[in-house]
């Protein structure tokens, strides 16, 4: 008889034990999945010799409102980092060994390396700058720079990937990486604004990313400077606000936890150069956005690049 109540009084303390701490194991598993939703692992090829998991988790903080989950296809996902090109700090033997950036065209080593910065960073006039983007989904890649000011306006539109829409392969598939500046002798964009005589102060460079399933038609041809260097190419006010009247939706924005600050790793380097493809055992995306567009619509994601004074 009084084994039989201790037993039931276990039993009752169990079933409290389990209603108390369900709730708590629920919230800690909707997390994890919330933080893996942004860039899961099959967005890029496995590994070809797969390791032990590291003990490392990977996280991405919200940076905007949620989206829905049901208002976006799983490869309807952008992913960006953003670069600040320095030289090495001579006290930092980390960034004194660190990959150093390539020029584009000759393939020589500058004495630059790259670290990660969030989409939020404010750059300063003559800081420079590269981005790397990856898209999980087959396609094509068009970025479009414009200068905003602080009265609300924006200079031209300018296509500044692809330079040449007709000779340039900038289609996009998993695990690819685009890096931007890619044609030229430059291995970075430097901030300088436009002549702005007469003008609001800037306050971005906004950069408006586009993914479209079929080429985009009727672009303006490309066009040479003196040096034979490709010019970003000018496109009709009329035409971006259309592409952005059909395309643009609501966009969730995402950061990597402790990914500013790390350098550009070999294998991002070899990605970005030689057109080998990132693993899942390579960096992920630093800013990533999750896009409300059903399979097979185009990506529109609006990116400024914050300039102060």
């Amino acid at each position: 008889m009084c084994r039989s109540n201790l037993q039931k009084a276990f039993f009752a303390l169990a079933v409290c034990l389990a209603a108390l701490l369900a709730p708590n194991a629920f919230a800690q598993t909707q997390d994890e999945d919330t933080a893996r939703r942004f860039w899961p692992p099959n967005f890029r090829p496995p590994a070809a010799k797969p390791s032990k998991p590291k003990p490392v988790a990977i996280r991405y903080r919200r940076t905007s409102p949620a989206l829905s989950e049901t208002v976006a296809a799983n490869d309807s996902v952008l992913g960006i980092t953003i670069w600040l090109v320095t030289p090495p700090a001579a006290n930092n033997p980390k960034e004194q060994e660190g990959e150093r950036i390539l020029v584009p065209k000759t393939g020589k080593k500058t004495n630059l390396i790259a670290k990660r910065v969030e989409a939020s960073t404010k750059f300063s006039p003559g800081q420079k700058v590269r981005l790397s983007l990856e898209v999980p989904r087959s396609g094509f890649l068009y970025v479009i720079d414009r200068e905003q000011y602080e009265d609300g306006s924006f200079s031209d539109p300018y296509l500044i990937y692809p330079l040449d829409p007709v000779a340039d392969d900038n289609r996009v598939s998993k695990g690819r990486v685009i890096e931007i500046p890619k044609v030229g002798e430059d291995p970075y964009f430097e901030v300088q604004p436009l002549d702005t005589t007469g003008k609001s102060r800037q306050v971005a460079e906004l950069l408006t990313v586009l993914v479209t399933p079929t080429p985009l038609k009727d672009l303006p041809k490309a066009t040479r400077n003196a040096e034979g260097d490709y010019e970003p190419i000018l496109l009709p006010r009329a035409q971006v606000e259309e592409w952005e009247k059909q395309w643009a939706t609501q966009v969730e924005q995402a950061e990597l936890e402790g990914g500013a600050g790390q350098l550009y790793s070999s294998r991002e380097l070899a990605a970005g150069t030689r057109k080998q493809r990132l693993t899942n055992a390579d960096p992920l995306p630093q800013t990533v956005f999750r896009v409300a567009a059903k399979p097979g619509r185009p990506l529109l994601v609006k990116l400024p690049l914050n300039v102060g004074k």
